[in-house]
Parts: structure tokens; C-alpha cells; sequence
């Protein structure tokens, strides 16, 4: 009788000392992102700190100034700028020290003055600020014209007012400084070029002429991101096609500095589809998002085609970016979670809960 119970208790210890041996397998063999960290804003008026390696929230940055709602990363990766969801505050944040170093804001007694856009100098020296105010009067809200104008960072003082490019004014403006600050990109049915001594147009670049004769006029989105050359853009085009009707989709790789298009190529009708690179820019991941309806995408960027798509059960608003390695896509905002899938097969794997809803755009930081 004691011998069974002996063999009984053996067998038992073996059985738990094979089942941990087996978790351990499993849990060295799972497919994670890398060894990156991971920043998103929420409405908790915080920054998560995200370990990629892990999947965990390790940390968390308070915001001072509110809610973050756009949030952007300096040009030597130390800081990020953010404005909060009333667009009042402007706020430095220290990534070392996980502390704000600054914050700016224009709004003065019955004026409120909205940040709608902006765009800070590689030097840190002064920020470009599209702003617009209104004032509450006794009867009425007076509300200003757009304005366009450089900001002192270290003093808050205003500087000048920035000229509106063919002096149109806009609502809203995508800006870009070159690697040196020296000039200043504004992205609109043209590119204007402006030097940063002055303000002045040295430049500009029409898109718009084709590349080649019977293309028709190219249409650009640059929306830049991390994994890409600082001057460079890599992203989707759509262009007038002299054979089907409509428009066709493609790839360009665009050098802005020198106002060269290093290469483009199409794909196929043109789709309403996002773009994301890799850290090692060979592929870029995108979505499909209508109602009831939404793919990934992926793009085999060295062999120059559309490599995958699959249709699956996404969320009403959706973003991608996919890990520092490369084998695994973050799909966040409308709601408080991050849905991880495998980026070879487009296989759900498992989820990352915060506490509250994310606001701002997920920011992976490039591997080291």
C-alpha cells in the first residue's frame, strides 16, 4: 500500500514537473514584437508605457495639461510634443524622466485659442503653431481667422506671423521642417518650399504634372512616420489612368530635399487603404475600414506588389502599426485595447487591456 501511494505521488510530481516544462516551452516559443517600448495616450490624462516584450504597461506619464490628443515624437527621440483635446495646451515631455519640461498656451481671459496644427524646429528652438481664436462676448462668440505663426519655445514669446503660402488662408495645414531646419515644407495641392530666416518661398513642386506621358496628375498623402528617412516618404499615390477608368493605386518613394520621386509603381484600382513601413522598410501593413466591412493588407515592398489580404472581424475605427521586428501588428483605438495579430498569417493571438480608451496614435519606438 505504501508503495503505490509512493509510485502515486511520483507519478504526480512527474505529471506537474512535465506540464511546467511544457508551459515553459510554450510561454519561450510565443511570438512577441521585440524588445521595444510602445507609447499611447488616453483618456485617463496619461501616457502608457508600454514593454513590447512583455506586453505589459510598466509605466505611465502623467500629462499635465489635460487629455492628449496628438502626440508627436522629437526629432532625436528624447521628447514628445502633444496638444490636449480642448487644443488650448502645447506640453514637452520629458521620455528620460517621464515628466512634462514645458507647457504653452495662448488662451487669455474670454479668448480661447485652439492649436490646430503644428510643427516644431529639429533645434527645438521655436514651434510653427496654426491656431485660430474665438471670444465670448455678451451676446455672441467673435471668432478669429486662421492664423500661421512662429512661437519662441524657450520664452513663449510670438515671434512673427508665418505668410500664408499664395496667401490663402487654411483651416488645416500639414508642415514638415528638412533634416536641418533650414526649410520648412508645406504639403498642399503643391508643395510650397519656404526658408526659416526669413519665412519666404524659395520653392515649390507641382504634383500634380505627371511622371511620365499618359499618366495624368499623381495625388500624394504624406503622412511620413518612424521607420521612414528622415526627407523621405514612402506611401501610396494614386494616379489618372489612360486605359481603365477611375484611378490607379500605387507605391512612390518620394525625396523631398532634392524634389525626386525615387521610384513608384502601380497596384491596382485605387482603394481606400492605410500604409504603415517596417523598421526595415521591406513591408508595410495598411486597413481597409468601411462599415461591416474591413482587411488587412499587406505590401511586399522589395518585390514591389501587393503580397496578402484577408477580410476579418475588426472594430468601427481602427489604426495598425506593426512591432520593431516585424511579425506582429498592433490594431488600438475606439476603445481601450490594442488586439495583437501575427503579421505572416493575419492571426489573432491575444489583446493588451489599459485602463481607458486610447486618443492619441500609437507610438512604437524604432529599434536601437
Amino acid at each position: 500500500m505504501v508503495y503505490l501511494i509512493r509510485m502515486a505521488c511520483l507519478i504526480a510530481l512527474f505529471g506537474l514537473a512535465s506540464a511546467a516544462v511544457q508551459a515553459q516551452g510554450k510561454e519561450d516559443t510565443r511570438l512577441t514584437g521585440g524588445n521595444s517600448t510602445l507609447y499611447i495616450g488616453g483618456y485617463a490624462h496619461k501616457i502608457y508605457v508600454i514593454d513590447e516584450a512583455t506586453e505589459q504597461v510598466v509605466d505611465e506619464i502623467q500629462v499635465t495639461s489635460g487629455m492628449p490628443r496628438n502626440l508627436t515624437l522629437s526629432t532625436d527621440q528624447q521628447r514628445f510634443y502633444l496638444n490636449d483635446m480642448t487644443a488650448e495646451y502645447f506640453e514637452v515631455i520629458d521620455i528620460a524622466t517621464r515628466s512634462t519640461l514645458d507647457t504653452l498656451t495662448l488662451s487669455q481671459g474670454s479668448t480661447r485659442t485652439r492649436i490646430e496644427s503644428f510643427a516644431v524646429d529639429p533645434e527645438e528652438r521655436y514651434v510653427i503653431l496654426l491656431t485660430r481664436s474665438s471670444t465670448k462676448l455678451v451676446d455672441r462668440f467673435e471668432i478669429d481667422s486662421h492664423e500661421l505663426s512662429q512661437y519662441d519655445l524657450s520664452t513663449h514669446e510670438f515671434m512673427r506671423a508665418i505668410p500664408w503660402p499664395d496667401g490663402e488662408q487654411q483651416q488645416q495645414l500639414n508642415m514638415l521642417f528638412s533634416p536641418d531646419g533650414s526649410l520648412l515644407y508645406f504639403f498642399l495641392d503643391q508643395v510650397v518650399i519656404y526658408e526659416t530666416a526669413d519665412f519666404t518661398e524659395v520653392d515649390r513642386w507641382d504634383l500634380s504634372e505627371p511622371l511620365e506621358p499618359g499618366l495624368g496628375p499623381m495625388r500624394f498623402g504624406f503622412s511620413g512616420g518612424l521607420n521612414e528617412e528622415f526627407g523621405f516618404y514612402t506611401g501610396l499615390f494614386t494616379v489618372g489612368s489612360p486605359v481603365r477608368d477611375g484611378r490607379q493605386m500605387g507605391v512612390a518613394r518620394v525625396n523631398l530635399n532634392e524634389k525626386r520621386v525615387e521610384y513608384f509603381y502601380t497596384l491596382g484600382p485605387a482603394t481606400k487603404v492605410s500604409f504603415n513601413m517596417t523598421a526595415d522598410r521591406t513591408k508595410a501593413y495598411g486597413l481597409v475600414q468601411e462599415i461591416g466591412h474591413y482587411e488587412f493588407w499587406a505590401f511586399d515592398l522589395e518585390n514591389r506588389r501587393l503580397d496578402a489580404r484577408l477580410r476579418f472581424a475588426g472594430r468601427p475605427r481602427m489604426r495598425v502599426k506593426p512591432s520593431t521586428n516585424g511579425q506582429l501588428l498592433y490594431v488600438y483605438q475606439a476603445g481601450q485595447t490594442i488586439d495583437i495579430y501575427e503579421s505572416d498569417t493575419f492571426r489573432y493571438l491575444r489583446t493588451l487591456d489599459l485602463e481607458a480608451d486610447a486618443t492619441t496614435d500609437l507610438i512604437v519606438m524604432p529599434p536601437e
